[in-house]
């Protein structure tokens, strides 16, 4: 047998090369496809940019490196050689790239990009001389191995310090961080320095040290870790289309490999010779063909579902987006409503009626339906002790009446079967979340008269699932919001009680001044100037007490939100004036500076006053002791959007608050009054305030230092014109109604 350089067999060199050419079409195909699936799921991503940059790089490497091993011709191997250096030489800086911006590191360290930049194209340049690649001759049963140029060792020097560089980076970011992110990077440092090291093992024979680079295969690894951190960490932005490409994907990769070993054999047996490219060749058409038969597929599936079975596809559409929109819907009416909508319009059915359990009512009531004249609220209800919702509770499952039809006469199904009969139920949903039974839908016939198919139940089935959960959150949110409703209301109640003693003693001086005024007429009737001076007072006095009768019923009253556009101005002296009569204001002076053309803003009046309440009270509070200036302004804020915001900034010369405490002043229940002799604070008011004030898409700001008192700003938007003009209207029709 022929021998070739280095006393190997020509058979033993082909098999060499061969396996060289395909680890290294792997290596490519594996990085040129994930790289180009991550870069398509978020093409304006940083990481999936600096990934698929990365990626690119090593695939050049990759496909010039199997091409290489392929060639029969000398200068060819030249070529290839110099290509794929150019992809090795790109290599260093894009990974380098890669961590950094992965990291969160690339701002502070682009000195080093730049830098590293600047060397690659150097290089580059350097790429197709002999000052890189000298030339390729016949080493270790290699055919064309290439030799170093002088400028190879400056390449190899940047190569190595990029890669101990990035792990480095890793290793420290592994110390420092705790729980599944450091999973991740555990995973990535490890599939970096296997994959970096396999790849290393070409260098030492380009300076005619005998050892082969078997590593090259090893490359691949850093993309098989890659995808499992994917997979399992979820490290970049994507969807959950990667689950569905990797769960096809390696069943293709199962199959197709020991395919192709058992095709090679084949060829052996058969031929008596094996052809390696051809079978590369075929073996990469293949599985391109099978993954674009799997897309073909997906498509012609939906196209024939269209053609041939539209109605049932066009359900399936509605569905589908039917669920999508159960999630984002948290109105229990709206929601209940468009549940019997779909399920009366989409799958064709007559009547349909959702109950939902009443705890304090004994039962389910009804609170939505389709198809039936009779109102909601006329129609029954069903109790707990019903055998529908006792059988539904029990056996947790839909209840299809033409199932119940062989029921014996004794069995309780029977008797079930005849419920459902009376009130026309054909199938019956339960909705349950978590083993609770939270409601019942129950569904009459078709309008087609059909019955209801094996496909139509587990649709219903599925529909049920998702109503249930949407359901259940809604509420969840129906009893938050009268939860905080309660909380405000009790609010409001604590800041009355704190203005109690001044308002009574308002309201007791203009008494005095009329009980005074009714004790003399009988013996003054006749003094006209008494008469006419003296009831001008009391005209006044009573004026004073109606508008503070008013004031205090108004804010105790508990309103439903109420959205107009108001006066801020207006808003603002109303409540100054409830806290003028407070006795405190004898040792408080109060200021105002409120903007004359301040615009008007969409607020509900009340809440706004619960807001401004709150805080004036707080600083009054805080300068009982010893007194203070309470300081209210109101001004616009241009914003940078071209909009305008009303800001309202409500000062004290007060104790201040602790820079430690400012940042949780906002927080429930938190508060600095344990140790105050008059009030101990619950802790709520700042808290409501804040959530007022974010449900009317403003915020809250605070500057305060300890023994200088405290500012606190409103900010409120200013509706554009349009929005105005709709505003007016509806407050125009509220009033007409």
């Amino acid at each position: 047998m022929a021998q070739v350089n280095g006393g190997l067999s020509y058979a033993t060199a082909e098999f060499l090369m061969n396996f060289y050419a395909f680890s290294s079409l792997m290596n490519g195909l594996l990085g040129s496809g994930l790289g180009l699936f991550l870069y398509s799921r978020a093409p304006h991503n940083l990481k999936h940019q600096a990934f698929g940059v990365y990626c690119l790089s090593l695939s050049i490497w990759s496909y010039f490196y199997c091409a290489w091993h392929l060639t029969n011709s000398e200068e060819m191997a030249l070529l290839f050689v110099r290509l794929l250096m150019a992809g090795a030489i790109l290599i260093p800086i894009t990974h380098l790239y890669h961590v950094l911006t992965f990291l969160g590191l690339y701002t502070k360290h682009r000195h080093l990009l730049l830098a590293g930049s600047v060397l690659t194209v150097l290089l580059l340049l350097f790429d197709f001389t002999p000052l890189m690649v000298d030339r390729v001759e016949g080493q270790m049963g290699f055919a064309y191995w290439p030799r170093p140029g002088v400028v190879f060792p400056v390449f190899l020097l940047w190569f190595i310090f990029s890669l101990t560089y990035a792990t480095y980076l890793f290793a420290r970011a592994y110390k420092n961080t705790k729980g599944m992110r450091r999973n991740q990077y555990l995973v990535l440092i490890t599939g970096s320095l296997v994959g970096w090291g396999g790849g290393a093992t070409n260098f030492p024979l380009w300076y005619g040290v005998p050892l082969p680079p078997y590593g090259t295969i090893l490359v691949s690894l850093y993309f098989v870790a890659m995808a499992f951190s994917l997979i399992r960490y979820r490290i970049f932005d994507f969807t959950l289309a990667i689950e569905k490409s990797v769960t096809f994907l390696f069943p293709l990769a199962v199959i197709s490999l020991p395919a192709f070993a058992v095709f090679l054999y084949a060829q052996e047996v058969y031929f008596q010779e094996i052809n390696f490219e051809f079978s590369v060749v075929l073996l990469v058409v293949v599985t391109l063909l099978t993954i674009l038969a799997y897309r073909i597929m997906s498509c012609l599936h939906i196209a024939v579902s269209k053609a041939l079975f539209r109605e049932r596809h066009d359900m399936y559409q509605a569905l589908s987006r039917f669920s999508k929109s159960l999630v984002t819907n948290l109105k229990l009416k709206p929601l209940a409503r468009e549940i019997v909508h779909m399920l009366g319009q989409v799958m064709g059915i007559q009547r349909v009626v959702l109950y939902l359990v009443e705890t304090e009512r004994g039962g389910f009531i009804p609170v939505s339906q389709f198809g039936i004249d009779t109102k909601t609220e006329q129609l029954p209800r069903l109790t707990f002790e019903d055998r529908l919702p006792k059988h539904l509770t029990a056996v947790q499952a839909i209840v299809i009446r033409e199932e119940l039809e062989d029921a014996s006469e004794s069995s309780p199904l029977h008797d079930l079967k005849a419920d459902l009969e009376v009130r026309g139920i054909d199938v019956c949903l339960p909705l349950i979340n978590k083993g609770r039974l939270l409601g019942i839908c129950a569904l009459g016939a078709k309008t087609s008269m059909a019955s209801y198919t094996s496909l139509d139940i587990d649709l219903l089935t599925t529909v049920s699932h998702e109503a249930a959960i949407a359901l259940d959150n809604a509420l969840l949110y129906e009893e938050l919001k009268r939860s905080q409703a309660l909380v405000r209301r009790t609010d409001r109640l604590r800041s009355l009680e704190t203005m109690a003693g001044g308002l009574a003693h308002e309201i007791r001086n203009p008494l005095t001044s009329i009980k005074a005024f009714v004790d003399l007429v009988p013996e003054r009737a006749t003094d006209q100037s008494f008469v006419t001076r003296f009831g001008q007072v009391v005209k006044e006095d009573v004026l004073r007490i109606e508008r503070l009768t008013k004031e205090i019923l108004d804010y105790a009253r508990p309103t439903e939100p109420f959205l107009k556009h108001e006066d801020m101005n207006e808003i603002i002296e109303s409540c100054l004036y409830a806290l003028r009569v407070r006795a405190s204001h004898e040792v408080v002076v109060i200021e105002t500076d409120l903007a004359h053309d301040l615009p008007t803003v969409y607020v509900d009046r009340q809440q706004i006053k619960q807001v401004l309440l709150n805080l004036f009270l707080n600083a009054t509070e805080s300068m009982s002791t010893h007194g203070g200036t309470l300081t209210v302004r109101s001004y616009t804020v241009p914003q940078e959007n071209g909009k305008r915001w009303v800001q309202i900034e409500v000062r004290d010369t007060g104790s201040g608050i602790a820079q430690n405490d400012l940042e949780h002043i906002f927080d429930p229940f938190f508060t600095t009054k344990h140790h105050s002799e008059e009030h101990e604070g619950t802790g709520l008011g700042l808290a409501i305030s804040h959530q007022i004030i974010q449900e009317h898409h403003g915020h809250v700001e605070v500057k305060s230092e300890l023994g200088k008192g405290a500012t606190f700003f409103i900010n409120l938007p200013v509706p554009d014109r349009a929005a105005l003009l709709v505003g007016k209207t509806e407050d125009m029709s509220q009033l007409s109604s």
